[in-house]
């Protein structure tokens, strides 16, 4: 379930780099949620990791977190959402 029921990012808040390989306009957001969440946390910015905490909430990401099991790929997500739940859960 979505943090912010009116919330929908758009593309200008993007880097081409976070979904360089994605078409922007054919994400939906519930439905790609883990995929969204392991690309920004894994390839975007500190503001595009903002925006996903925006989109989703604490909680979605923390239920992320525990069940992400990381690859070679994508071994920083984990440690960049760690981060992220710790510093805004202050």
């Amino acid at each position: 379930m979505r943090h912010s029921s009116t919330y929908l990012p758009k593309k200008i808040d993007f880097s081409t780099v976070t979904f360089w390989d994605t078409d922007f306009d054919n994400i939906d957001w519930e439905r790609h949620a883990d995929f969204v969440i392991e690309r920004v946390f894994g390839f975007g910015t500190e503001n595009e990791r903002q925006i996903v905490v925006k989109l989703y909430g604490l909680h979605r990401l923390k239920q992320f977190a525990d069940n992400f099991v990381p690859s070679i790929f994508n071994r920083n997500v984990k440690e960049n959402l760690s981060n992220v739940i710790s510093q805004t859960s202050l």
